[in-house]
């Protein structure tokens, strides 16, 4: 059975339903999976966002980081983090 308490944060009290929606799945989808396999549906949930004209905050990234690192060990976290910068300053490439 899946971890579910991620969903009592108070972050995601006022949060857009399509928002959370897409969360709950990405969250879903990722449960027990390595690093490797998480990228891709981070992925995913964006393109599924952007299909519906949202996008996630800056602070709504970082709550889904923190929530999809909670179980990975302290190696997993560096190497996830890592990650993060790489796909920001790709983002943010893209944006210029």
């Amino acid at each position: 059975m899946s971890d579910t308490s991620w969903l009592d944060n108070p972050a995601l009290k006022n949060l857009d339903a399509r928002k959370l929606a897409v969360i709950v799945e990405l969250m879903n989808e990722t449960e027990g999976k390595p690093l490797e396999k998480t990228v891709p549906a981070i992925m995913k949930a964006n393109m599924k966002l952007k299909s519906q004209n949202l996008a996630f905050t800056q602070d709504e990234t970082s709550l889904i980081f923190d929530i999809l690192t909670r179980n990975m060990s302290p190696e997993e976290k560096t190497k996830f983090s890592n990650l993060r910068k790489l796909m920001e300053s790709k983002a943010k490439g893209f944006r210029k």
